[in-house]
């Protein structure tokens, strides 16, 4: 009884020792499709040897402002010498969770290095310009390091992001890079618009509307001054 008591134990002592002392994301988009790989690094910073057993990350995509559960394809979870580790996934009408279990035990002071990848549609809709939050995924272990970095195909430019962050243009993609962990929205074009701390679009918009009124205002003066002249 004793040993199925430790073991009911273990994902408690695992959440409240163990951080999240690297975790490093890539989603490459292409194709209507988001790939996602995660590099990440646990570390038992208690002062006992653990088992971190369930791990446990809930996914969500914002779709016309509300909340709702993509479809996950391809979720793997693999160890530094190539071990798959075993996996699962819940949905929900909101989210996804995304479960895999680590069985080794770790000492203190010591890590466990894996890597997890996983791909889900995402379509971003508009008009010259695209407006995308990135889909937010949430974990009960605490992060002590995060960097995202969200690549785009080379012909698109970022015209605004949020929160501020690094935009690089390399041979193949132009990249968004964030070094904190939060919830990240960019707008992108094959505009080569500049990025002015506000979206873009509501200045191509506003500039449409100015050039239409400005269009209008000269045919009606120029109606007008017909009009006197006969």
């Amino acid at each position: 009884m004793s040993a199925l008591l430790l073991l009911s134990l273990l994902p408690l002592a695992a959440a409240e020792v163990v951080v999240f002392d690297e975790y490093d994301t890539t989603m490459d988009y292409q194709q209507g499709k988001l790939s996602v790989t995660k590099h990440l690094r646990l570390k038992n910073v208690g002062p006992n040897p653990i088992i971190p057993g369930e791990i446990h990350f809930k996914v969500s995509q914002e779709r016309k402002g509300e909340s709702s559960a993509p479809t996950i394809d391809s979720f793997s979870v693999v160890n530094k010498y190539n071990k798959e580790l075993d996996t699962r996934q819940y949905a929900s009408d909101t989210e996804v969770d995304l479960v895999f279990t680590v069985w080794d035990p770790l000492l203190p002071d010591f890590f466990y290095d894996m890597t997890m990848t996983y791909s889900l549609d995402f379509d971003p809709r508009g008009v010259l310009f695209y407006q995308v939050v990135l889909p937010e995924e949430r974990t009960t272990i605490p992060i002590s390091k995060a960097t995202t970095t969200f690549n785009l195909p080379k012909r698109y430019h970022v015209t605004y992001l949020a929160p501020e962050g690094e935009v690089a243009a390399a041979k193949e993609v132009t990249s968004v890079t964030w070094k904190v962990k939060d919830s990240y929205a960019v707008e992108y074009s094959v505009v080569p618009f500049p990025r002015l701390g506000f979206k873009a679009v509501n200045v191509f918009w506003i500039l449409i509307i100015i050039l239409f009124l400005l269009n209008l205002f000269f045919r009606l003066k120029k109606k007008a001054q017909a009009a006197r002249s006969l």
